[in-house]
């Protein structure tokens, strides 16, 4: 969409929380940060809840030893490098406490069968925090964790990009000096967005100061920015060089044709909202609930 050069309201102007959303979070950034972090959260619950930490307890602390039988195999379901995981129940006994305990370790493939003897490794000061020797206490290793972070912490990147570009503009809407910007350059990148190449379209614009400053756009969607001879944008008077093309804001805040800011779609404008919204509902409820 064009704003086909609309004089703007002098700063500072009012800018509708509606509208500082859609900019906060209706980036593709954002958006695409959002999705990435509360699908990559899915696997954190599966498989990070799943993971086993109990080895850093067993290298820093006081470590007993006993001897104990298994009662129980069952195949878990679960799976490493397309081995099967199993869960071993054992009982073991404490003299010094005359008391017996009851634990479940895992392997990587079978290594045990009911009744088998087997040397039990425990925490002298918490006896119930144990696990058969060479086994684990959850089935994975602690390494599964670092590997479905990898998938949150992208998005995270992306989520902290767009919010940043979000709150720039958002401070530029209410506080920024307009002018036109003329097209100097238009290059693909490397990346596309729905099987569109993104472009770095460059800008030349001159400032109050009188020196000449450039604005960087990049967007898979160039005829934005193409649509008029010189395009709008907004900079600060203060740092020229800290400057937004108005076409492409996140969220395409509207303008209209007096220059005030505001919503003409509901709809548009909660939309940016709802995938953060689901993201926060649902991972805060399974935190809630397995967490705490």
């Amino acid at each position: 969409m064009g704003y086909d050069n609309y004089a703007l309201a002098q700063p500072p102007r009012h800018v509708p929380w509606l509208v500082r959303s859609q900019v906060l979070f209706g980036g593709f950034a954002s958006q695409f940060g959002w999705l990435f972090f509360g699908f990559g959260l899915i696997f954190v619950w599966i498989f990070g809840l799943n993971a086993d930490f109990g080895g850093i307890l067993f290298s820093v602390g006081e470590v007993g030893s006993a001897e104990g039988v298994v009662l129980q195999v069952e195949a878990t379901g679960a799976s490493v490098n397309e081995r099967p995981v199993y869960a071993y129940t054992y009982t073991f006994r404490v003299e010094s406490q005359e008391r017996e305990y009851q634990g479940v370790s895992y392997s990587t493939g079978r290594q045990y069968e009911p009744g088998w003897p087997v040397t039990v490794e425990y925490l002298s000061s918490r006896p119930d925090f144990s696990r058969i020797l060479g086994t684990r206490q959850a089935a994975f290793g602690p390494w599964v964790l670092c590997l479905v972070l990898l998938f949150p912490l992208i998005g995270l990147v992306f989520m902290l990009g767009g919010f940043v570009g979000g709150l720039k503009g958002n401070r530029l809407l209410a506080q920024g000096k307009v002018t036109v910007g003329e097209l100097t350059s238009k290059e693909p990148t490397n990346t596309s967005i729905n099987n569109q190449p993104v472009y770095k379209l460059t800008f030349a614009f001159r400032a109050d100061d009188g020196g000449i400053y450039e604005v960087v756009s990049k967007t898979h969607l160039p005829q934005l920015l193409e649509d008029e001879v010189e395009e709008q944008l907004l900079y600060d008077p203060r740092n020229p060089a800290n400057a937004v093309m108005l076409d492409n804001l996140p969220g395409s805040p509207d303008i209209d044709e007096m220059g005030y800011i505001h919503v003409t779609d509901l709809k548009r404008g909660l939309l940016p909202l709802v995938l953060p919204g689901l993201t926060v509902l649902v991972h805060g409820t399974v935190f809630l609930t397995v967490i705490l």
